[in-house]
């Protein structure tokens, strides 16, 4: 089952084209990492998926159907998307702002429900973040807001959610706590989750499917263990690099080689 596909899938900014005829399809109730450098168009793909990104040519299809066919409020209820540097509005507190993320189950005959409660509170216990909830979002630590906006996203209650860094501003501990929390999402609600991750070790820890972004597509996909190889750490961030089997998950543990060494 494919979650998410692209067929001849073209992106552009400002005239200068980013990904270039893709042909890509993501899997359904797995964990998909997109791994590539800088400026190699990873956050370009996530948010042509979630239609923040028009295509100049060919089409995102979602559960089958193409995404720009779709209504607005329809897209919202099938995922969410946590993009990089995510700004709050002035003045707001964390559970208001988690409680944004039930905004495309509202209109004007369905108003606050006791399942938007059920959900706000549960995405902020699931982040850690409950505690938080009368603190003003601008007052909070860097990495109290990443978890703050994860919870949003959570709140959101799709099956597929779309993460861009969702580490960003985390120390080591709390990368690992909310890439587990994610993990558990995937096992145990079956939600497809495609991120965005450059942490190569954690990448493959945590990924059923990597996809290498490199020259305007995809130069390899799979499990890491089948595609994540020297040649393409190589390729793909020009680094040398030695792989071997991390001692305790089995997965590719990569060893980046400094200019100096074998001197």
């Amino acid at each position: 089952m494919t979650a998410i596909a692209a067929r001849n899938l073209t992106l552009s900014y400002q005239h200068q084209t980013i990904i270039d005829g893709l042909n890509i399809s993501l899997p359904q109730g797995k964990i998909t990492v997109l791994i590539g450098s800088n400026g190699s168009g990873k956050s370009t793909l996530l948010r042509s998926f979630a239609r923040l990104l028009k295509p100049q040519q060919g089409e995102v299809m979602v559960n089958g159907e193409n995404i720009q066919q779709k209504s607005t409020v329809s897209v919202a209820r099938e995922l969410a998307i946590l993009p990089q540097n995510p700004l709050a509005p002035e003045g707001i507190n964390v559970r208001q702002l988690v409680s944004l993320g039930r905004y495309p189950w509202q209109n004007w005959l369905q108003q606050w429900s006791a399942q938007d409660e059920v959900q706000v509170n549960a995405a902020m216990e699931q982040t850690g973040v409950a505690a938080l909830a009368n603190r003003p979002v601008e007052a909070l630590s860097g990495g109290q807001r990443q978890r703050v906006w994860i919870a949003m996203t959570l709140a959101q209650d799709t099956g597929i959610l779309l993460l861009d860094e969702p580490t960003t501003f985390l120390d080591l501990s709390h990368q690992i706590e909310v890439l587990d929390l994610l993990r558990d999402l995937n096992r145990q609600q079956s939600k497809t989750i495609i991120m965005v991750l450059h942490d190569l070790n954690l990448a493959c820890r945590y990924a059923d499917h990597l996809v290498a972004v490199h020259q305007r597509g995809v130069v390899a996909e799979g499990a890491p263990d089948k595609i994540l190889s020297e040649t393409l750490v190589k390729t793909v961030f020009d680094l040398n690099c030695r792989i071997i089997d991390d001692p305790c998950y089995g997965t590719p543990l990569v060893i980046p080689l400094s200019k100096q060494h074998g001197r």
